[in-house]
């Protein structure tokens, strides 16, 4: 496992109404292994809209509910996690986030 993601949470505050509102991003570096999302993944996921691009896989105490994560400068969604059964560790399905302008 020698590939970094990085995790991105929101942190909320309360407004002038005690509403919780986004107040800003923590971010969290973890290790694991990147890998190509299987043809049915890519292919199930297009069906519904999707457009899968990667599958991260970390040790399952990583992962703590983010949402989102980057990886090489892009900003991805995660869209769907899998905790393996035979192992200690959580697959992370990413999907290139919308609207984000590169270079």
């Amino acid at each position: 496992m020698n590939d970094t993601l990085v995790l991105i949470g929101l942190t909320y505050a309360a407004n002038s109404l005690m509403e919780q509102v986004p107040a800003g991003e923590t971010r969290t570096e973890i290790f694991g292994e990147e890998r190509s999302v299987t043809r049915a993944e890519w292919y199930e996921g297009g069906r519904e809209g999707m457009k899968p691009s990667v599958m991260f896989v970390t040790p399952s105490i990583n992962y703590t509910g983010q949402q989102e994560a980057e990886l090489r400068g892009r900003r991805y969604v995660i869209y769907r996690t899998y905790r393996r059964r035979d192992s200690e560790e959580t697959e992370l399905y990413l999907e290139e986030k919308a609207g984000v302008a590169y270079g």
